[in-house]
């Protein structure tokens, strides 16, 4: 007899006492033992075997031979083996054999050996089709049936299995009886018994091993790259894992010992010494076992046993081991626990992803342990642990998370941080420059050279810039300066997996009220995520993702503020300081102050937001109760609830004051109740409340003789469509929802909503207007979903933006249909409210279409909202349309057009640079593009450089990332100062891309240079950005301001986190004047040395003559992999 336990849908098998081996994929027993469990045992997702190791099947495996126990139930089930039909006496000779050898294929080999069972029933098939051309007309009618009826039939249910559908490309080689084939399917996770973490052993089959190296205490490491996939495998082998038999069953008796003396809270904050006794603990009994089974050991194996035995009972498991690799800068776990592998990231390799599976129990081991060691709280309350730990590999910081922060649990991420600034040794030791270039770097800074550091995005600039000060003798001061969206502009983030769009002034201000901050240098800093925040951003590839931020900020800044108005009428209000992105004369992407600005400049704003939700079916409005006031729930089986909780219904009636004859017992209003199957709202919360369980198909009615409306709301199509024709045009009267809508196409839909809620539709008194007699639905519209407002005030509600892309599509579809039309060329939509509008432009970006926002038409005041390409109506008609049968027509005729230069869809490239890819692009029509100056189309772009190879680096590879990039070039329509502003102002850290979208504009972030750190060595150091010297106030003093303010502040070496606008003039009034005893540096953006100059002089106004103060500039760049997967610093 088997002895199994099922829980949570995992079937732990006990298999101690087998004397087979527990393996499915090597065992025929065993397969056959598991698949009779799976007839009888039903939704089992994981298979645990447990013998001295566990070995775990996951649910895909499991399904592979629950497919195969569900087929032979399905037999037993229809009495195949009974089905036999043997004919007339004299064809009896010819089945005995057959017969034999079908009921050993059924009972048994399809059990123990599927494949085998298959081939062998092949063979089977192809003997009988060959006996029935030799057997007598009397006979032959009987053997075909048994062919179709029963072997033909059963290879077909066999070939419907899983398992047998992967096995038929690999039959080539495959021989009866051989199970290697089954190795292919199965791979379990295996684990000692004593240790949670699970563990795959084999690398995968189809990767390579690019590194190998060991670790001490005898830890294996190998990286494998895996084809096909862009991280790295990184392959760990610790010592637990490769004990034999006799030291597992010595180490689980002798954890089961230590497991009974715990260390307690207050050894546990003494790490070091909880450590040390439970090691001398560890040995002792180790060497005690060791007698008692009759195992030799030497000293080094009885360390490595009392190692392994302290990791498991006071240390923190697998997490020393990958900790024990000095080439791991970080350890991600994420939620849900279980279901993914553990990440890390490698100083060599990237991200990349391990071979070890942690559990809940590990989860909560560590939890309980982190908050032990720290002395704080990890709960729903506090649902953020932040703190850092010495463990055997290093210093770590481990930032914890839970419910209700993290819906799916507890989550970790591990650091290596690093309290010290990069230093010139270190860089050495990384490789990233050599002994020689950091000799000549350390002269260079001891004689006071004025340096610039150039280098594109991520390339590692501010870190050499760092690393610079710290060889600055500490006898000097060091006056730093670097740069900052004002608190009303608009950005779209995710925040635990929910999309939302609030103010950043809003979002900044509750995160560092919430959650506190640390105030630098007048800067109030919250330097984690506690929400798990997500905005927007441009990668280094020029394309659009979601990205983690790291840390937000906001101080007092007493600048002046511009709005930036681009030609699709998107704005944003910055500090003339702030950056945006524009194209350099490289082609590259490089970021621009405000005030460098002009009218007819092009910044880079997103073309597509990658908004990617599951789909939002309903919405419960039994959670929504108290929002929706006096109202009725309906149900059939409220009587049998009330009859059933009589008791506890009557203290509730009581409590609330329902009118009654006598009013000890509020008799007459439960009656009531019970008679008409409906109960009061604030009735039913009281009773959810108390534990009542309370199902079936629930409704909600206003009081009187209103008619119902389903708790579940459904958000399907013909609802989200007339949501949108109500926002292009409706408005509400005391009791009613009205539609303007005049044509038959979208009064269908009004007419369809109105009878799913049983309402009747009526013409308003306007005579085209459509009515909805109905309080509730009015109610549902306005305090659920958020539809309130006029025309001059409406705009998209915060929920549209968690919907799935179909379902944004349904509510586009009616906002359209009731608001817009075609004219000539465009697709058009006009409103009174800018903010609708806005909102509608934001939501087309999900379907990668661009609409501009025309200013205001004073004769009407409306503005309108146009889609204009071919391109562009194709995605429309496609993903969105109109309900408007007509509309459709022509809008489809639109599309045939053939596409023509999209005049507004093009790339701004300096006539220096369509100079040098005239040379380099066969087709590229030099005469329109450079003579004439015309824009060169990203249509056009693309069809030039489609079939051009490339070696992956220079122009055409900056060509190729623009022409597929997620970049929409907009020009500058207006920019408009506001004045200047004594307010807070904000900023995001976004780590990798250092820029963010806001406003469907892209932003650049700033706060880059560790001053706090470099200030702790004990160095003089002084950052004019929030705090001015001379006047002692907390706000930002203008660039050039404080660069000239840095001069009247006596002897200092100053230091420039990014070089852009005006400072530029002050910086090199710096280097020629004021400085030139002392080290002036500062970092730019620029490929080359060239590049810089062309920056200085022609963008930033820089005489040429001054430009002569550069002593040095050092280049810093990223150097790509060919397959531009990897990068290199």
């Amino acid at each position: 007899m088997v002895s199994y336990e099922l829980r949570e849908g995992i079937l732990r098998i006990d298999c101690r006492n087998w004397v087979i081996e527990p393996s499915i994929e090597d065992s025929d027993a065993c397969m056959g033992v598991i698949v009779d469990l799976l007839r009888e045992v039903k939704h089992v997702e994981k298979l645990v075997l447990v013998e001295k190791r566990e070995v775990e099947y996951d649910f895909e495996q499991v399904r592979l031979l629950t497919q195969i126990a569900d087929l032979l139930n399905r037999l037993e089930l229809e009495r195949f083996l009974e089905k036999v039909e043997l004919g007339p006496r004299e064809c009896n000779k010819y089945y005995p054999e057959r017969i034999k050898e079908l009921f050993f294929l059924v009972r048994e080999l399809i059990r123990k050996d599927p494949v085998g069972a298959w081939v062998k029933l092949n063979r089977m098939i192809g003997r009988t089709k060959f006996l029935i051309q030799k057997l007598p007309p009397t006979c032959k009618r009987y053997f075909i049936s048994f062919l179709a009826n029963q072997l033909e039939y059963l290879k077909r249910n066999l070939e419907a299995c899983d398992l047998i559908k992967k096995a038929l490309p690999l039959l080539k080689t495959y021989k009866l009886g051989d199970r290697r084939i089954y190795r292919e399917f199965f791979k379990p996770v295996i684990k000692p018994v004593f240790m949670f973490t699970r563990f795959k052993l084999i690398p995968p089959k189809e990767g390579y091993c690019v590194e190998r190296y060991k670790l001490p205490g005898n830890i294996q490491v190998e990286i494998y790259r895996i084809p096909g996939r862009v991280r790295f495998y990184y392959h760990i082998t610790p010592p637990e894992f490769t004990l034999s038999e006799e030291k597992h069953a010595l180490l689980e008796e002798a954890i089961r010992y230590l497991s009974e003396r715990r260390p307690s809270e207050e050894e546990f904050r003494d790490m070091e010494r909880a450590r040390e006794t439970y090691f001398s603990l560890g040995k002792t009994i180790v060497k005690e076992l060791a007698r008692r089974f009759r195992l030799r050991l030497k000293e080094k194996e009885i360390n490595e046993l009392a190692s392994i035995l302290t990791r498991y009972t006071t240390g923190f498991g697998i997490l020393e081991v990958l900790l024990a690799d000095e080439r791991i800068q970080d350890i991600y776990i994420n939620s849900p626990i279980g279901l993914t592998p553990i990440f890390v990231q490698h100083s060599d390799y990237e991200e990349c992803e391990t071979n070890l599976i942690p559990t809940r129990e590990d989860a909560e081991a560590w939890a309980t342990r982190f908050r032990m060691y720290s002395g704080r709280p990890l709960d729903e309350a506090n649902p953020v642990l932040d703190t850092e730990l010495v463990i055997p590999g290093g210093r770590a910081r481990v930032c914890a998370i839970t419910r209700t922060l993290s819906p799916e649990g507890l989550a970790f991420a591990i650091r290596r941080h690093r309290e010290r600034p990069w230093t010139f040794p270190l860089f050495m030791r990384v490789k990233m420059f050599d002994p020689l270039f950091a000799g000549l770097m350390s002269f260079i800074i001891d004689g006071g050279r004025c340096v610039l550091i150039a280098g594109g995005r991520g390339s590692g600039k501010t870190s050499f810039l760092s690393s610079m000060i710290l060889e600055i003798m500490k006898k000097f001061r060091v006056v730093v300066l670097e740069d900052s969206v004002t608190g009303d502009t608009e950005i779209l983030i995710r925040k635990n997996g929910i999309f939302e769009k609030v103010k950043v002034g809003e979002l900044i201000d509750r995160l560092i009220e919430r959650y506190g901050c640390r105030i630098i240098d007048g800067r109030e800093i919250l330097d984690s995520n506690p929400e798990n925040i997500e905005v927007f951003s441009l990668d280094s590839t020029n394309k659009i993702e979601l990205r983690r931020v790291s840390s937000f900020s906001r101080h007092k800044a007493k600048k002046e503020i511009f709005e930036v108005e681009t030609r699709t009428g998107r704005r944003i209000k910055v500090t003339s300081d702030h950056s945006l992105f524009t194209l350099g004369k490289d082609g590259r992407v490089i970021p621009i102050r405000t005030r460098e600005l002009k009218v007819g400049s092009y910044i880079a704003v997103p073309r597509r937001l990658p908004l990617s939700n599951p789909s939002l079916d309903s919405i419960n409005l039994l959670e929504k109760l108290e929002e929706l006031g006096r109202v009725m729930v309906c149900g059939e089986n409220l009587r049998k609830v009330i009859d059933e909780n009589k008791e506890l219904v009557r203290r509730i009636a009581k409590r609330l004051g329902y009118s009654s004859a006598c009013l000890s017992y509020p008799k007459s209003a439960i009656q009531n109740w019970r008679k008409t199957n409906r109960i009061p709202a604030r009735v039913f919360m009281e009773l959810v409340k108390n534990g009542v369980q309370i199902g079936g198909n629930l409704k909600i009615k206003c009081l009187g003789n209103s008619n119902p409306i389903p708790a579940a709301l459904k958000l399907d199509q013909d609802f989200l469509c007339f949501l949108g024709l109500w926002i292009a045009d409706g408005c509400y009267d005391r009791h009613s929802v009205i539609i303007s809508v005049v044509d038959e196409d979208t009064r269908r839909i009004v007419k369809r909503i109105g009878k799913r809620f049983g309402t009747r539709v009526r013409m308003h008194t306007d005579g085209f207007s459509l009515m909805l007699n109905s309080k509730l639905l009015k109610r549902i519209m306005t305090r659920i979903l958020g539809l309130k407002g006029d025309a001059y005030t409406k705009k998209i509600p915060a929920w549209v933006f968690r919907l799935s892309k179909r379902q944004i599509a349904w509510l586009l579809k009616g906002i359209f249909s009731g608001d817009g039309y075609l004219t000539k060329d465009e697709v058009v939509i006009s409103s009174v409210s800018r903010e609708l509008l806005k909102d509608i432009q934001t939501l087309l970006l999900t379907f990668g279409i661009v609409a501009r926002i025309n200013r205001m038409n004073r004769r009407d005041r409306t503005y309108s909202c146009r889609i204009s390409s071919v391109k562009m109506f194709k995605r429309f008609y496609r993903e969105i349309g109109f309900l408007q049968k007509p509309l459709m027509k022509k809008l489809e005729e639109m599309c045939k057009r053939r596409p023509t230069h999209d005049v507004s869809d093009v790339i701004p490239f300096s006539l220096e640079f369509k100079e040098k890819i005239s040379r380099i692009l066969p087709g590229f029509n030099r005469w329109d593009y450079v003579c004439r100056g015309y824009n060169l189309g990203r249509e056009k772009l693309n069809q030039l450089v489609k079939n051009v190879s490339f070696d992956g680096n220079g122009k055409m590879k900056i060509l190729k990332e623009l022409a597929a990039s997620d970049i929409f070039w907009d020009q500058v329509r207006s920019i408009r100062s506001l004045g200047k502003v004594d307010e807070y102002v904000y900023d995001f850290s976004v780590p990798g891309n250092e820029n963010f979208v806001c406003e469907n504009i892209i932003a650049h972030n700033t706060l880059e240079i560790p001053v706090t750190q470099i200030r702790s060595l004990g160095y003089n150091i002084e950052r004019l950005k929030s705090r001015s010297v001379i006047t002692r106030v907390e706000t930002e003093l203008p660039a050039e301001e404080a660069l000239r303010t840095a001069l009247r502040l006596g002897d200092s070496v100053l230091i420039i986190g990014e070089v852009r606008s005006k400072e530029a003039l002050a910086l090199y009034e710096a280097m020629r004047i004021g400085a030139l005893a002392n080290l002036v540096a500062g970092t730019i953006h620029g490929e080359s040395a060239y590049g810089v100059f062309d920056r200085v002089v022609h963008d930033l106004g820089v005489p040429p003559t001054s430009f002569k103060a550069t002593d040095l500039i050092v280049i810093c760049s990223n150097l790509k992999s060919a397959d531009g997967l990897h990068r290199f610093r």
